[in-house]
């Protein structure tokens, strides 16, 4: 029973040893609304963040912040969010928006940084990163790091992901654009997710691979519904720790108009993942630590199969 009070943070999961690998199960997010109606929080962590947060990680050791993707998050947010968990939970990070090329509404930026916009694209709706001046783009990036790196000093940084569109087939000027970030890279647990088998396609793959290789970026494993466009899950290795996300295999997920709802809604039978942990299995003989990240969500599916997961593992 996790009792939300100052003590409450010391009730924290932990990860699953299996052999010399680490293997840390949670979710994408804890507070989206799917979860939150769910059964997975009691009634008192419902409508409290503290208690709800401190709820999550007394059953998984680790979560994504998915909220950092969506917008620019105060470093304030960062410390209060350790302050309430213990010293062994940890968190992973989404990169923002702008930094995988994705859109965002200026309305949602720090006043500092829209400011630094030219009038129509601060009034024009939502722009995509590649769109935005240098210097609005590197003053996001300084906001990014800041929030980020709360998490790094304090010892409880998993990975920051890169989660690329979809639309991004391959193209060299991404390793540019990766390069020339690489100041604040170099300090993080990288992972890079892909979502374009372009990137996977005969000679293209091993350039792809051979870059994360080389910075010791970890590939992204997805579990997602099969389509012509969408990468295989394909398990590659490419540094001494991996991640595995599991979108699910809804049908939906390729409709452009889906709302993320519907999109997501997917439950993994237990066959669909007696399978994965077998694979996991075989995966932590090579390597030292590994994140099963659910995604899953509009149901509060996500938490239901990492649970489920968990209890594979353990048995």
């Amino acid at each position: 029973m996790v009792l939300f009070s100052d003590d409450a943070r010391e009730h924290t999961a932990a990860a699953i040893r299996l052999g010399g690998c680490q293997v840390f199960i949670g979710t994408c997010s804890w507070a989206d609304r799917g979860v939150v109606q769910s059964a997975f929080y009691p009634r008192g962590a419902k409508t409290e963040p503290r208690p709800r947060l401190q709820h999550y990680a007394s059953i998984f050791p680790t979560v994504e912040v998915d909220a950092s993707y969506h917008a620019l998050q105060p470093a304030a947010r960062a410390h209060q969010w350790l302050a309430w968990t213990a010293p062994t939970f940890t968190f992973n990070v989404k990169a923002f928006a702008w930094l995988t090329r994705h859109e965002s509404d200026p309305r949602r930026l720090p006043p500092e940084i829209a400011a630094l916009l030219p009038p129509d694209l601060r009034a024009g709706g939502p722009v995509r990163g590649d769109r935005v001046p240098e210097e609005a783009l590197a003053s996001a990036w300084d906001h990014f790091a800041a929030f980020t790196d709360v998490f790094a000093r304090a010892g409880r940084l998993g990975y920051v992901l890169f989660q690329f569109p979809k639309g991004l087939g391959f193209t060299r000027d991404l390793f540019a654009y990766l390069d020339a970030w690489e100041p604040y890279l170099r300090t993080w647990r990288v992972a890079v997710e892909i979502r374009h088998k372009d990137w996977l396609h005969h000679k293209n793959r091993e350039a792809f691979l051979g870059v994360l290789r080389e910075h010791k970026y970890a590939y992204v494993i997805p579990d997602i519904v099969q389509a012509q466009y969408l990468p295989p899950p394909d398990v590659e290795v490419t540094t001494d720790w991996s991640v595995v996300r599991f979108h699910g295999r809804n049908a939906a997920l390729l409709e452009r108009r889906a709302s993320t709802e519907r999109a997501y809604d997917y439950l993994y039978s237990q066959e669909e993942l007696q399978q994965w942990a077998g694979t996991v299995r075989r995966l932590t003989d090579r390597i030292g630590s590994l994140y099963l990240m659910f995604n899953n969500h509009a149901r509060g599916q996500a938490a239901q199969n990492g649970q489920e997961m968990i209890g594979l593992l353990r048995s």
